[in-house]
């Protein structure tokens, strides 16, 4: 894999990636490593390999313009990557190197959202990881993974954990990984993405920038703002599924799900599940399988009160402490 002299290297969902630009929200490794990935960030200029063969996945969901939100067709040796908005990536089928395009008015920041973001997640699948569309922070040196379809509140709850003091370990996808015999998820990137409403709830003295000039939502380094991050990957113990917010001011209500159930709710929550293989859907299943017979997954509902989010997530945080003290004693 050529290198081409790229300069900007680091770490997200356990791999490591180098860059030729700037790729928002990627921090620095402390010790170089050889990179697991490498992207090219074209631009607005050139286009990627032209391929009128039948496409590989279309999206079912369109624009107001009519276009698949989601095209992938088979390049060579690659997928190509077409999203409406404007972007084009194309993957190397070893999944090492990534090449991207934009067109106006987006730009290399929402390019990069893409890579750190849904395309690192096809590559995941394709190392074998299975990525779950969740967030997770950590609690009593363990991960606890809130999984959800967009909008569920998965990044609201995240930020909730991080004003009480919680490292966040991830926003929107946990990468989880059984090969060394034990579940483990890995860190993502050292923000977090919300709507505006969320953002002044939970962080009403600070101005949060929007997270570029075509997207409304709100931006928030952690690391820079004073929350803490977890950046090295950490044993999973719980996954709760968010569920429709409770109209009740009650706290937190969590039931246990049962393993067959539990599977079901995971399937169907892993990030890009429409894009497996033979090959992807067995390794799957087996990972998940797995992780439903030996971890506890929960159906959760929270408030749909935000004012009443800090407190559900402080008493949810005390009966995860709580359970975990438990179960090693």
């Amino acid at each position: 894999m050529t290198t081409r002299g790229a300069s900007f290297v680091g770490r997200v969902s356990g791999l490591v990636i180098q860059a030729d630009a700037p790729l928002n929200d990627l921090r620095p490794l402390d010790v170089p490593e050889p990179p697991d990935v490498y992207v090219r960030m074209r631009g607005t200029i050139g286009q990627p390999p032209v391929d009128e063969t039948v496409a590989w996945y279309v999206s079912p969901y369109r624009d107001q313009r009519g276009i698949p939100l989601l095209t992938i067709r088979n390049v060579g040796s690659g997928y190509l990557l077409c999203y409406a908005e404007g972007t084009r990536f194309l993957v190397s089928a070893s999944g090492c190197e990534v090449d991207a395009w934009w067109d106006e008015p987006l730009t290399d920041v929402d390019a990069a959202d893409y890579v750190l973001g849904g395309v690192l997640a096809f590559i995941a699948r394709l190392r074998g990881l299975v990525p779950v569309h969740a967030s997770a922070v950590v609690i009593e040196d363990q991960a606890i993974l809130f999984a959800g379809a967009a909008g569920a509140g998965k990044s609201s709850v995240a930020s909730a954990f991080a004003v009480l003091g919680y490292p966040v370990l991830s926003d929107d996808v946990a990468v989880i990984d059984d090969s060394s015999g034990c579940i483990m998820a890995y860190s993502s990137r050292a923000r977090l993405s919300l709507w505006p409403d969320s953002a002044a709830s939970l962080f009403a003295t600070k101005s949060l920038p929007a997270h570029s000039r075509v997207y409304a939502k709100r931006r928030l380094d952690l690391v820079e703002h004073g929350y803490r991050f977890h950046d090295r990957p950490v044993p999973v113990r719980t996954i709760c599924v968010l569920a429709g917010r409770s109209a009740s001011n009650h706290g937190p209500t969590m039931r246990a799900l049962r393993p067959q159930a539990a599977l079901m709710s995971l399937v169907s929550h892993t990030y890009g599940n429409y894009l497996l293989d033979a090959s992807m859907r067995a390794r799957e299943f087996d990972v998940l399988g797995r992780l439903a017979e030996t971890l506890t997954v929960n159906e959760l509902s929270l408030s749909a009160d935000l004012d009443e989010l800090l407190s559900d997530c402080r008493s949810l945080a005390d009966r995860l402490a709580l359970q975990s003290a438990a179960q090693t004693t």
